[in-house]
């Protein structure tokens, strides 16, 4: 049986980015500009940057703003659909159209997944401490017991989560029964998927935690720039143009390099542990070619 090679995946997943530049970066840009021009036709433009509510144009019905953001998703999701089948390097990398369909259904279906299991904690909990008594709780209220019961359903939902998002990039690269087959490749490797899962998550918050601090430096610069001299300033007016432009391009090149990463992680994760599966599956064999 095959073990998860934590260091050697997460290794690859942050080195994806950079490797893969080509054809990533031009079609995560291409796609961000076509998602965001859709979203801006049914959102105010203080939407994007958090400063207007989230409500429609006037005269736009539920079922349009609906439609158009489950349009933008797919057109996101086709970032990570494409870096997952990038990556892999499997065969007619750019046929996204059904590739994208699979992975927005298996993503609900784990979605599903993941709310019956967070309804049977709770009906375990609240059966437990006694209905009446359960509704009247909070976070607060817990008493020991009940909060010891909480954390562990808590744990035992990352550790199922943990190998069942392997199916995302499993349904990217259009492999049958995506959750079936993550659920087995994985078996054996649970805890080195944990501690895979748990090493990537505090490397993602160091380096969102040093953009953060480099934009939000920025921002306060062009702040101060522009109370010290004003737009209206020729020099001040370029300086605060040049800030402008290195804090949208400092954005868009850190959710480039996040999406990638993640979507790479599980990829490179799905393809270590493949020889695990029954079949012994090869990647190169792209079910739908």
């Amino acid at each position: 049986m095959v073990k998860l090679p934590v260091f050697d995946v997460l290794g690859q997943a942050f080195a994806a980015p950079f490797k893969f530049a080509w054809p990533l970066l031009p079609f995560y840009i291409l796609s961000a500009a076509v998602g965001l021009s859709l979203f801006s036709l049914v959102a105010p433009p203080g939407a994007f940057l958090g400063t207007e509510e989230m409500v429609t144009v006037e005269g736009t019905s539920g079922y349009v703003l609906f439609g158009v953001l489950v349009l933008v998703y797919l057109i996101f999701t086709s970032t990570a659909v494409l870096t997952h089948r990038v990556v892999a390097d499997v065969d007619h990398k750019w046929r996204l159209a059904w590739p994208v369909v699979r992975y927005f259904l298996i993503a609900i279906g784990l979605l599903l997944i993941g709310m019956a299991y967070a309804l049977l904690c709770f009906f375990f909990v609240w059966a437990f401490v006694g209905f009446d008594k359960g509704f009247e709780m909070d976070a607060t209220s817990l008493d020991p017991g009940t909060g010891v019961a909480v954390a562990v359903f808590a744990l035992v939902g990352i550790v199922i989560g943990s190998r069942l998002f392997l199916a995302l990039p499993a349904a990217a690269l259009q492999r049958p029964d995506s959750i079936f087959l993550a659920w087995e490749v994985s078996k054996g490797s649970t805890l080195r998927l944990l501690g895979a899962w748990l090493l990537y998550f505090f490397l993602v918050i160091v380096i969102s935690l040093v953009v953060g601090f480099v934009v939000g430096g920025s921002e306060i610069l062009m702040e101060n720039s522009e109370q010290a001299g004003g737009a209206g300033n020729g020099a001040a007016g370029g300086f605060l143009g040049a800030m402008s432009a290195g804090w949208l391009i400092a954005n868009v090149l850190s959710n480039y390099f996040l999406t990638v990463v993640g979507a790479a992680f599980l990829t490179y994760s799905l393809i270590a542990l493949l020889p695990n599966g029954k079949s012994s599956p090869q990647i190169k064999a792209d079910a739908a070619d």
